[in-house]
């Protein structure tokens, strides 16, 4: 589910997350503003003297022994109040009135006026009650008589004569000694709509804030983007130029660090690789003289093993060579039709008289380096051959291409599964107990699998042979970049 909700990019998630931000400060703000728009017309017109009325008339109440309370409210029941307000204001009124918001605003203009000692209930007047206290201002005076419910009115309107229409509420206030007022007041008029360009004005201010957010986000990843690219190019045993060192001082310093790093790691590979170069060249020269005096040997037996083990060494030198070659990767990579390049390997084995059969069918060209690739199935089919008398290559391909070299060979204990990728690690009791090579073949196949951003894995079949799996991403190397994007 929450794969869905937030995307799977990181500028994707960062824009979504300041969007998120952004839609909730202008919400927030066009809230704010209406609140402060209802407000100043509320405070702005003739509710404000009737509150402070209210409030007087109250604490003065308050102050009168219940007999002189109760005749004075006799006198205010039958003798409504008015304010001095006397502006003229206009008398239109929305169609739609929020009585709600009205009796709201009272109570809490009402009760900083009075204070805890009293207690405020303002609700929308509902009936045509006598013993109310109306307040009114000269300009709706708010005697009963001026207040007749038109035909069609509901009982709880009542609206005056002349222009506009008018709702009223009761404001029922707790004196201190126990007994209640209830005060029938003209609800405020409501503040002016808001227009509809300042929703545009903000829809507008959304969108220049996205583009904004976009750019930002961007320089963020794309930094970020290329230090991927350029870690899966070098994983594959390429050889990526530095990158340049530019965004936030974060990112800068981690490409400085991805840099120098490969600098260092170049360097040791090549330092490395002359090493073994010259070690190679050295120890031929020794290799040969040996050769050379074994020939000179009376017993042909004897000089039989001397050759066998000077031949031993140099194809372990070879191997080794090949195995440093392979892992440096300087074979630039160009695309290889699968089926085609599988089809001759099948003709070079049986030139050779092996039995190799090619299965399945891969949608298009792959992007590979063809000599690795070949030394890599080459060793794999080189040992489902030996070991099992014949091998079978198939293939599938999608989002990924999978090549199988199958035999019908002992397999190989579950144990040494792993362990036969080591150098120089052979299984000659378990596999074939005449010849085990180097033990280098699977090593460099692996490696080079690697190196194209794939992998290799070995299964034991049932009830008997061998399963190699070769795995080489079609995607690969975009992958990582376009999640970052």
């Amino acid at each position: 589910m929450r794969r869905f909700l937030l995307p799977d990019s990181l500028s994707g998630r960062l824009i979504t997350a300041m969007l998120i931000v952004v839609g909730i400060t202008v919400t927030v703000l066009a809230l704010l503003i209406m609140r402060e728009r209802r407000e100043m017309a509320f405070w702005g017109s003739d509710s404000s003297g009737i509150i402070e009325l209210m409030a007087q008339t109250s604490e003065d109440l308050a102050g009168l022994s219940r007999p002189e309370r109760m005749a004075r409210l006799g006198v205010l029941r039958r003798q409504p109040l008015t304010t001095n307000e006397d502006e003229e204001r206009p008398s239109r009124r929305p169609p739609r009135w929020d009585d709600s918001a009205a009796a709201s605003a009272y109570e809490k203009r009402l009760q900083r006026e009075l204070g805890d000692a009293y207690t405020i209930n303002v609700r929308p007047a509902r009936h045509n009650d006598r013993n109310v206290v109306r307040i009114g201002t000269r300009r709706y005076p708010g005697p009963a008589a001026h207040f007749q419910p038109p035909s069609g009115a509901t009982d709880g309107e009542l609206r005056p004569h002349g222009p506009g229409l008018r709702h009223e509420l009761d404001v029922s206030v707790r004196l201190p000694g126990g007994d209640t007022v209830v005060y029938r007041v003209p609800a405020p008029r409501s503040g002016p709509p808001l227009p509809p360009m300042i929703f545009i004005q903000l829809a507008v201010l959304t969108l220049v804030l996205a583009v904004a957010l976009f750019v930002m986000a961007r320089t963020i990843t794309r930094p970020l983007s290329a230090l991927a690219g350029a870690a899966e190019a070098m994983g594959r045993g390429e050889t990526p130029p530095p990158l340049p060192e530019t965004g936030a001082r974060e990112l800068r310093e981690a490409t400085h660090a991805f840099n120098t790093m490969h600098e260092r790691l170049q360097r040791y590979l090549n330092s490395r690789t002359r090493l073994l170069a010259a070690m190679s060249h050295d120890l031929r020269t020794p290799l040969t003289r040996l050769r050379l005096r074994s020939e000179r040997l009376a017993d042909p037996e004897l000089r039989k093993r001397f050759n066998a083990d000077v031949d031993e060494m140099n194809g372990m030198l070879k191997a080794a060579l090949d195995l440093f070659r392979g892992m440096n990767g300087d074979e630039p990579a160009s695309p290889v039709d699968v089926m085609r390049f599988l089809s001759t390997l099948r003709d070079e084995f049986a030139e050779l008289g092996a039995s190799v059969t090619v299965q399945g069918a891969a949608t298009g060209p792959i992007e590979v380096r063809p000599n690795a690739l070949k030394r890599c199935l080459t060793n794999l089919i080189s040992n489902a051959v030996k070991f099992g008398g014949h091998a079978d290559v198939q293939v599938a391909d999608g989002d990924e291409l999978t090549i199988r070299v199958l035999d019908e060979g002992p397999g190989i204990p579950e144990a040494s599964l792993d362990r036969v990728f080591e150098p120089f690690f052979r299984l000659e009791s378990s596999r074939n107990p005449a010849t085990g090579g180097t033990g280098l073949g699977l090593s460099i196949a692996r490696d080079i699998a690697q190196a194209h951003g794939g992998s290799l894995q070995l299964r034991n079949r049932t009830p008997k042979g061998l399963e190699a799996v070769l795995t080489l991403p079609r995607t690969g190397p975009t992958r990582t970049r376009q999640a970052l994007r």
